[in-house]
């Protein structure tokens, strides 16, 4: 299936591409968009955050902002790569949901994520070109940055201009815009892993006022494990997005734009392997001497915490390993051993329109509507193992509109620019979900499901906003602005069934499961056929005990309103520094999580939670300009904070009782399980730090730079469900939260070969990352994420309109891993990110 779609993938890239070089006339100039022009002026850096663009003197934010030159010179493909290079910014990759699959924290603000994909709405805005991406069928959007004029992170709350999922901060997109100059390039490239890419742009004129872009990339990989397994497989993945824009200027007061952007992101088996750690916990039977079990793959022993745990053990060793000798299992860096091939395919859509209309030489008019669109098909191997065990099948379908409307002032000698605009929303998400057993398992025997269910979210609201900016002198501007928004969410689950426990042969099927407004056990209507036609199987002298409906708690909502206001001071010394001073609110919106999955009803609701930030900062360029120095210094108070547990619930065959399921407990021993899962709000916690980053140009042809985060957010007051008791969380790190965050590069640039070359290194560290507040309590592994330190080395060489580049990424081979899954036959599956390598070659035309 996977090598299909890469043939599939291939052709329509190569297609595409080839389509753009044919479109190239003899004689062609290269073009830029008018922000292009804007920014190459005097070098300044300009961003969006109050939804113009201004230069970063004129902003108080702390931003950091990425141009088309950095990303391109960086080889940047995602966002991992920028904000790995962004103070006080985080994430986690490897999860469920694909190659580019991203958590991102700002300030220790991170999205809430639970069992069933996302039950809140997000902490952060990702916006493209002014449209909200929202939250897709994968999670956290993950845009293609191929061909974009800049990418901005904006740290701290952005609620005046982007409310709702602003709480933490935004990160901004500008694609490039099509032009009336004819411009065109193709980039090939290949890399580690049998990777291979080819991507192209192509600008022009259409008609007079009209221009159009066109721009395609694509890649496809082996990614760098194998399964293994007869059945084979492996780490694959395809990528191809394709972005198609018009701009139309019927005349100098009025612009339309029009985007369509179409992504493909496919991969097969997760790029994560088994620590073995705690491996045959809950009762499982298997140890590592299982052949069925690995294969003889071995272990993955992330900087020695395989042996670490060994070592620990009664006498040196551990059970698990079945009588073999720690020596004997090999690190295992490279391979899976899987019985199902796991797939996750995901395709989005984005319509974005924009329109600009200047009605005089003092007010202008921009309208923003756009249209999301996203699906995710996935079937995984939770067991990750060569037995067959336990598998779960997915569907995950997004939608999501919004309209914007702004009215502000124009123009550049105003005594007071203002803004005044409206936005309305509405989104829908929904999930298929089956856990799937294949062999007696617990409580179960192969053809039940665990669970199986659907759910439907959904999210609308609408807002109104202000923000005015006195300039009180030349140099001293007071900005004074609001946002008042009503949010309303939902959360329903429909078609909700638990498997019930196995049953001797001949026995009746339970009827104790029809309490609290729920089912009895029945069968299946397929399992009901084969038992009238006497073919319902047995296993050890046990059947299937079918299935019973949950009832109760299936629905949830809830709804708030919310002004988030922001007064700030930028004060200019002189042309080239700035000083500010802001206070700031932002805020996550209330909801409700349904929980039927239970089995015990119940609902909950949760409130608003809100964020009030104090922050003081400054840029400066110094030195004839040569130096960009920027800092900032915060402290943020969260109230009402939103926080997830989830616990699993044993019903005890013996007594009925309910118990907290532990890894000592024999699951045989129940006659079904229960997960419960909630959102509550707690009382208080803080986030403080400070924020520093620098660039200098020493001389013509070497340039330097670095940032660094201190970060220090803790939960303040308030006690949550762990482990299945409620325990305080008081002075606990927030997961994803790194207390230090560090960056520094340098590039040299000389003439080579008749044309210019470039060397650079760049350098991103991450300080040791507590995962979440569960793996804090208990103490399972991994708790923590070692630091990480993390080098990328890369040469270019340009000849005019041709260059080439070799980039290679984790230089020297860190062992590093940035997420973790603790559920499967082979113990924690721990993210896997080697060194790579990349040459890619580009020609302007």
């Amino acid at each position: 299936m996977i090598q299909s779609r890469q043939w599939k993938l291939t052709g329509a890239i190569g297609a595409s591409v080839m389509a753009l070089a044919l479109a190239a006339p003899a004689a062609a100039q290269s073009g830029t968009t008018p922000d292009d022009q804007e920014q190459a002026n005097d070098g300044t850096i300009v961003v969006t955050a109050q939804r113009k663009l201004q230069t970063i003197l004129d902003v108080p934010v702390s931003a950091t902002v990425f141009s088309s030159e950095t990303l391109e010179d960086r080889n940047y493909s995602d966002a991992k790569d920028y904000l790995l290079q962004t103070p006080n910014v985080s994430f986690q990759q490897g999860g469920r949901n694909g190659a580019r699959e991203i958590v991102i924290s700002i300030r220790g603000i991170a999205d809430l994520k639970g069992g069933e994909k996302v039950l809140t709405q997000s902490a952060f805005a990702t916006y493209i070109d002014d449209f909200s991406a929202g939250t897709l069928a994968s999670g956290q959007a993950n845009p293609n940055i191929y061909d974009v004029e800049s990418v901005e992170i904006l740290r701290g709350p952005q609620g005046v201009f982007f409310g709702r999922n602003s709480e933490g901060g935004a990160i901004n997109i500008r694609t490039k815009k099509p032009t009336e100059d004819f411009y065109g390039r193709i980039d090939a490239g290949v890399g580690r892993f049998s990777t291979y890419s080819l991507a192209g742009v192509i600008n022009g004129k259409v008609a007079d006022g009209l221009f159009a872009r066109l721009s395609v990339q694509g890649e496809t990989t082996k990614g760098p494990l194998r399964n293994r397994h007869p059945i084979g497989g492996g780490t694959d993945a395809d990528y191809l997005n394709i972005r198609g824009q018009l701009r139309w200027q019927p005349d100098d007061a009025t612009t339309v734009d029009l985007q369509v952007n179409h992504t493909i992101d496919n991969s097969g088996m997760q790029p994560k392997i088994g620590s073995c750690i705690n491996q045959g916990a809950f009762g499982l039977p298997y140890n590592l001497a299982s052949p069925e079990l690995l294969g003889g793959i071995g272990c993955y022993d992330a900087k020695g915490e395989f042996r670490k745990w060994v070592a620990a053990g009664p006498g040196g060793t551990r059970p698990q390993l079945g009588g073999l000798n720690v020596n004997s299992i090999r690190n295992n860096k490279d391979s899976l051993y899987q019985d199902t091939r796991d797939f996750t395919n995901n395709e989005t859509t984005l319509v974005i329109g924009k329109a600009y209309h200047e009605f005089s030489d003092s007010v202008g008019l921009t309208f923003v509507g756009g249209y999301s669109e996203s699906d995710q098909d996935q079937f995984l191997d939770l067991d990750r193992s060569g037995i067959r065990a336990i598998n779960r099948l997915g569907r995950f379908r997004t939608k999501s509109y919004s309209v914007e409307g702004r009215l502000s002032s124009v123009g550049e000698d105003n005594k007071i620019d203002w803004t005044v605009g409206g936005i309305a929303y509405r989104e829908r998400f929904a999930a298929v979900n089956q856990i799937l057993i294949e062999q007696v398992l617990g409580p179960w025997v192969p053809g039940d499901k665990a669970n199986e269910n659907q759910i439907v979210n959904r999210l609308s609201g609408w807002a109104a906003f202000a923000n005015a900016e006195w300039h009180v002198t030349d140099n001293l501007s007071l900005i004074v602005g609001g946002r008042y928004s009503y949010d309303r969410g939902s959360n329903q689950w429909s078609d909700v069934y638990a498997a019930c426990g196995r049953r001797p042969v001949g026995t009746p099927l339970d009827t104790s499961t029809a309490v609290d407004g729920n089912g009895p056990c029945e069968l299946t209507p397929e399992q009901a056929l084969m038992a009238a036609r006497g073919q319902l199987p047995v296993y050890g002298g046990f059947v299937t005990g079918g299935r019973y409906e949950q009832r109760t708690g299936r629905f949830a909502t809830g709804a708030a309103h919310d002004f988030s206001p922001r007064l700030a001071i930028n004060w200019k010394p002189n042309d080239d520094s700035s000083i500010y001073a802001s206070v700031s609110k932002g805020y996550k919106p209330a909801g409700g999580q349904a929980n039927p999955d239970s089995g015990l009803g119940g609902s909950s609701s949760f409130g608003r939670e809100k964020l009030w930030n104090y922050e003081v900062g400054g840029n400066a360029y110094l030195l004839n300009r040569r130096l960009l120095v920027q800092g900032a210094l915060f402290y943020m108070d969260w109230k009402d904070f939103q926080f997830t547990s989830r616990q699993t619930l044993c019903v005890l065959a013996a007594t009925g009782a309910v118990v907290v399921v532990t890894p000592d407990l024999n699951l045989a021993t129940c006659s079904r399980q229960l997960q419960a899962d909630s959102v509550t709000n707690l009382p208080k916690a803080r986030s403080k730090g400070f924020e520093l980053s620098a660039t200098a140009r020493v001389t013509d042809g070497l340039t330097i730079g670095g940032s660094m985060g201190y970060l220090d957010a803790k939960y303040i007051r308030g006690q949550g469900l762990i482990g299945g008791a409620l325990q305080p969380l008081d002075g606990l790190r927030i997961g994803n939260s790194p207390r230090w965050t560090a960056s520094a590069n340098v590039e040299q640039r000389f003439p080579l070969a008749g044309g210019d070359a470039a060397i650079a290194l760049n350098w991103s560290y991450r300080g040791r990352t507590a995962l979440g507040v569960v793996e804090q309590s208990s103490l399972t592994f991994p708790a923590a994420i070692d630091p990480v330190s993390l080098f990328n080395l890369r040469f270019t060489q340009d000849w005019g309109k041709n260059k080439l580049s070799v980039n290679v990424d984790n230089l020297f081979g860190s062992e590093y891993y940035t997420a973790t899954e603790g559920f499967s036959f082979v113990g924690p599956q721990l993210s896997y990110s080697p060194r790579t390598w990349s040459v890619k070659w580009t020609t302007e035309f």
